[in-house]
């Protein structure tokens, strides 16, 4: 075989591995070296990176680097910020030993680059990152590798404001719980042990009952659709929960929000998503809409797409209080804003190039500066409140609404209250044909309350006591599904039962058509089994399968009620 074959053969290889390699593989010159760090190292005039004469600083070693090279950073406390803007390079400590330290003021490791460009391929690994700011962020940059580094004790431990894929898996920790970090991942539940969490080109994801504090973002979704997020505590953040790249038709439903720095719920360039029965408060801005995202197109221009804008989002049942912003919107559309309390937040609603709709089926939000008056007792504002000329609420709620659920027979059923003083301590009682709640006012005055009820529920006509007395005025009104119950009081009251004239069944209609087809079945095959042919052929199932099949079906029906 001649030389040029050979050559050939091996380039041909080469080419080939460079198509089915993952995009996390860096490339290493033939001239690249190795850059040594040491702490201890100081007062050496004759530094230059080498093992004999190290760096005593982290960024000097950066700095030097050029692709392909490895920077050996030796155990101690480096007290310093790093950053990276360079392609290609590996950050490599020793394990549990090599520390960063922000001394209260400073950032970690910061991976960036200035548009249009990318830092890209860069490894860190083995570091503790304490007591900064920020821990680790990543921002215009992809293809990161990060592997066993410990962020403890930062203000904000970890974060992600890029819209790129990286390499993070669990050995990365933010004080002391692991980085989910998922790419294309599917029909999964994050761990409960989670510290942070990002998905990211993954569907059907299910994110419950955790708590994500003192990160850039507490929850990330980066072109993530279908996924369920509720019952997480998203405390003391940069940023709370964020939707970015069309992340679509995921629900967001029962979080507490809280405390974050800037963003309390942000979507951009996502639609189609469920955000219910949330409370968001203390933070920058409540819930953030913003459709001004540019991505990178062909020869490196920048091109926004007139598709990327936020609509069609569902917002509703949730709690925007004591934010400085409580909802804020940019080049946003068709959203749906209904049945929420918006409460002193010091600007309720900003609105720049957008145009959404703020009720739905007659109903509009809570809100906590209205003027407005209700002359027809239904808990309805009779004016709209006004956001802008584009926006409006057609029908403020007169007070807060609560919402409550019932499930019964795995069904949920929701009964609701608009009222000026609190609702807590909500209880259906089926036996009893009855719901009941306790109420209470802060100033001890007068005020009213409405309750819608679902008829199949619980229906009327009702009979209602406060604290044992009937109520002032009692106005119940029905649609046809719902009853709504309205009524006043002179007083601080502090027990309301609403006792009904019919309630929902012990079982659902279902299980019982369920059962009596299975019975007609059953009685069914006992007595062709009692013919010895049926249409002129051999009858296959015997009398005892028949009679046993009965039998299976009543007393999985019967367990069924228990």
């Amino acid at each position: 075989m001649s030389h040029e074959v050979v050559l050939t053969i091996i380039v041909s290889a080469c080419l080939l591995s460079t198509m089915v390699w993952p995009p996390f593989i860096m490339s290493v010159k033939a001239d690249s070296k190795t850059i040594y760090i040491d702490a201890s190292n100081v007062n050496d005039p004759y530094e230059d990176g080498s093992a004999e004469h190290p760096f005593d600083s982290i960024q000097e070693g950066v700095v030097a680097a050029r692709s392909g090279d490895t920077i050996l950073v030796a155990s101690g406390v480096y007290y310093e910020s790093v950053q990276i803007q360079k392609s290609s390079i590996s950050l490599v400590g020793e394990k549990d030993n090599t520390i960063i330290d922000g001394n209260g003021t400073g950032f970690g490791i910061r991976v960036f680059q200035f548009s249009p460009a990318y830092t890209e391929y860069v490894s860190i690994t083995g570091f503790i990152i304490r007591n900064g700011v920020k821990g680790i962020t990543l921002s215009r940059s992809r293809y990161i590798h990060l592997k066993d580094n410990s962020m403890i004790g930062n203000m904000y431990n970890f974060g992600d404001y890029t819209l790129q894929i990286h390499d993070i898996d669990t050995s990365n920790t933010v004080d002391g719980k692991p980085i989910y970090y998922w790419v294309n991942q599917h029909d999964k539940r994050v761990p409960a042990d989670a510290g942070y969490v990002a998905l990211v080109d993954s569907t059907n994801i299910i994110v419950k009952d955790l708590n994500l504090t003192n990160n850039v973002q507490g929850l990330l979704l980066k072109n993530t659709t279908g996924s369920f997020i509720e019952n997480v505590y998203v405390l003391n953040n940069w940023d709370g929960i964020c939707l970015d790249r069309w992340s679509n038709n995921n629900t967001i439903i029962c979080n507490t929000v809280s405390n974050n720095l800037f963003l309390g719920i942000y979507l951009s360039t996502s639609s189609g998503n469920l955000v219910a029965n949330n409370t968001v408060l203390n933070n920058e801005y409540g819930l953030f809409f913003d459709s001004r995202v540019f991505i990178l197109v062909e020869d490196n221009e920048k091109g926004l797409l007139d598709s990327n804008i936020v609509r069609d989002n569902i917002v509703r049942d949730n709690t925007v209080s004591n934010n400085n912003f409580g909802v804020y919107l940019i080049e946003s559309e068709d959203n749906v804003f209904y049945h929420n309390n918006f409460v002193n937040n010091t600007y309720q609603v900003r609105s720049v190039d957008s145009t959404n709709k703020w009720d739905c089926g007659g109903e509009g939000n809570y809100w906590s500066d209205y003027k407005g008056e209700d002359l027809n007792d239904d808990g309805i504002g009779n004016t709209a409140y006004v956001i802008d000329e584009n926006n409006q609420d057609n029908n403020p709620l007169m007070g807060l609404l609560s919402d409550f659920c019932v499930t019964w027979q795995e069904e949920t059923y929701h009964v609701s209250t608009i009222s000026n003083f609190t609702v807590s301590d909500f209880c259906f009682s089926q036996p009893d044909k009855m719901i009941s709640f306790n109420a209470s006012s802060l100033d001890g005055t007068s005020g009213f309350c409405r309750v819608t009820i679902p008829n199949i529920l619980l229906d009327g006509p009702y009979t209602l006591v406060l604290d044992g007395l009937p109520p002032v005025n009692l106005i119940e009104r029905s649609n046809g599904t719902h009853c709504f119950l309205y009524f006043t009081y002179d007083h601080n009251i502090r027990s309301v039962k609403i006792k009904g004239t019919s309630v929902i069944s012990e079982f659902s209609s279902l299980l019982l058509i369920f059962f009596f087809v299975a019975l007609i079945v059953g009685v069914t095959l006992v007595a062709l089994t009692k013919r010895k042919r049926f249409m002129g052929k051999p009858v296959l199932i015997s009398q005892k399968f028949a009679t046993s099949l009965m039998v299976d079906q009543r007393a999985w029906f019967l367990k069924s009620l228990i």
